[in-house]
């Protein structure tokens, strides 16, 4: 079995009650009522596409992908004095 890329988006609404609207988009992990905020993952070969579609949606103020790819996670021998 072959894993999949994945990406993560913050998606950030003007109202709660359309964050049920975004489940045919991903998997949402997270929603902060409060921050008016989602966390939704989603096939990094369809990001692209469904971040325009996203961005394009009434209810959407902002659309902002994770850089968790970009940073660098190799840790070993940051630690010394």
């Amino acid at each position: 079995m072959k894993t999949q890329k994945r990406l993560g988006l913050a998606v950030y609404l003007y109202y709660n009650r359309d964050a049920r609207k975004l489940n045919k988009y991903g998997e949402i992990l997270y929603h902060s009522r409060r921050m008016r905020y989602l966390i939704i993952y989603l096939n990094q070969e369809q990001s692209e596409e469904v971040i325009n579609e996203i961005k394009h949606l009434k209810f959407v103020k902002e659309v902002l992908p994770s850089y968790l790819d970009d940073i660098d996670q190799n840790f070993v021998g940051n630690l010394t004095r």
